[in-house]
């Protein structure tokens, strides 16, 4: 069953796209860049677990491609990856992965209309681990999100735009675990405005709703506005503040004692509850471009959806930097941390702190060949229990970029 619903879904967003592309067919022109990949290495905990600890080898071949289309006024882009893993410790752990995004757009007059597609089949270490920074097991994932989305020019200097998105997410559980499956239905309205050729700014008012199997309902309502400025050629920075409410209901069932004149006996008992708190949203980012490298930095804070449905608290901060060497090498380390809180008493006991170190380097040594290495320490600490989950990680990967290909009618 689980596996047809994957192939119900594959197919939709295979005739979404098909449409998109007839659509664009006439008069377009067409760029696909394929690459092939072929990582190995060695994890010294695979499921970042504090006692269910995995040390294997494993080795990942991915071929993907990028591709995008484009006539006058209208435009499509995307990408298409697979990913086949497999692992010396443990056949049960190999896994096919598949990631799939798509981008379209069609400009009228004074209006652009837009549709977002997305396939994603992956584990709850890849996604939704980079999305809050939350481990609880290694589970297959699918995600499915379909977004259209519009805007309207008011003026030269002025824009309105909405979009409303769909995202259904299954778990393929085998076992106990803490997965559920949900759906997020999400609007948002935005208003931006140029200020200078250098400054533009926006407000944007978002209201998102998720619903899981375990009848765990959220509504989260946010109003966030702010700008982004570039200072130079080579530095540029963005600030967006604002508030946020998240209502929860959910119901809990537990054994209450009743005397029935005889004896006391246990009968369970449903009781439903409704938890709301407010809070404040933020995000803020520097990006500074050098003559052999560039830096960023970024910070924020916002309710995610990406576990169960259920509204958590990402206040995140993380740092890229790169460095080249030479015209054929290139150093870099990308730092991360994230402290992820439930925003309801639905998730009690599981708030947690996570960190990410990655040091790499790329040696682009032939022309469509190049060679990477990196090294990731990862590390979960646990609000209110002990133990902490750590892991070590070392990769080398060999990439082919395939000529680009270019085909106009």
């Amino acid at each position: 069953m689980q596996e047809k619903r994957t192939l119900h879904r594959a197919r939709a967003l295979i005739v979404s796209l098909s449409l998109t592309a007839s659509f664009l067919a006439s008069g377009a022109e067409w760029k696909i860049d394929p690459r092939l990949s072929f990582r190995a290495g060695y994890n010294d905990n695979l499921r970042l677990s504090t006692t269910n600890e995995v040390s294997t080898a494993g080795a990942t071949f991915s071929p993907s491609a990028r591709f995008s289309v484009a006539t006058p006024t209208s435009g499509a882009s995307g990408n298409l990856r697979f990913d086949f893993r497999r692992f010396e410790a443990d056949s049960d752990l190999n896994d096919d992965n598949i990631r799939f995004e798509a981008n379209s757009f069609h400009n009228l007059e004074r209006s652009r209309l837009g549709l977002d597609l997305a396939f994603v089949k992956d584990t709850t270490l890849d996604s939704q681990l980079a999305a809050t920074g939350l481990v609880f097991d290694r589970v297959p994932r699918q995600r499915t999100t379909i977004a259209p989305e519009w805007s309207y020019s008011l003026s030269e200097r002025t824009r309105l735009s909405a979009n409303y998105g769909y995202t259904d997410v299954k778990y393929n559980n085998s076992g106990a675990n803490v997965f559920v499956d949900y759906t997020v239905n999400n609007a948002q309205a935005s208003l931006t405005r140029m200020m200078s050729e250098q400054t533009t700014a926006s407000i944007t008012l978002s209201r998102s709703e998720s619903k899981n199997d375990n009848d765990i309902k959220s509504i989260n309502i946010n109003l966030q506005g702010g700008a982004s400025h570039r200072f130079s050629e080579t530095l540029s920075a963005t600030l967006f503040a604002g508030v946020r409410r998240t209502e929860v209901d959910f119901s809990r069932t537990s054994l209450q004692p009743v005397f029935n004149g005889t004896t006391i006996v246990f009968v369970p008992v449903t009781q439903a509850f409704t938890n709301s708190d407010s809070g404040y949203t933020f995000s803020a980012s520097v990006t500074k471009n050098f003559l052999r490298g560039e830096t960023g930095l970024s910070v924020s804070r916002g309710i995610s959806n990406d576990i169960n449905g259920q509204p958590i608290e990402v206040t995140r901060l993380s740092s890229t930097n790169r460095y080249r060497l030479s015209e054929i090498m290139s150093v870099g380390l990308n730092l991360e941390l994230y402290n992820s809180k439930f925003s309801s008493i639905a998730g009690n006991g599981q708030d947690r702190n996570y960190y990410q170190i990655q040091p790499t380097f790329t040696w682009a040594f032939k022309q469509f060949w190049s060679l990477s290495g990196s090294y990731r320490y990862r590390k979960q600490t646990f609000s209110g229990s002990g133990g902490d989950a750590t892991q070590n990680a070392a990769y080398l990967t060999l990439t082919y970029d395939w000529p680009r290909i270019a085909v106009s009618r």
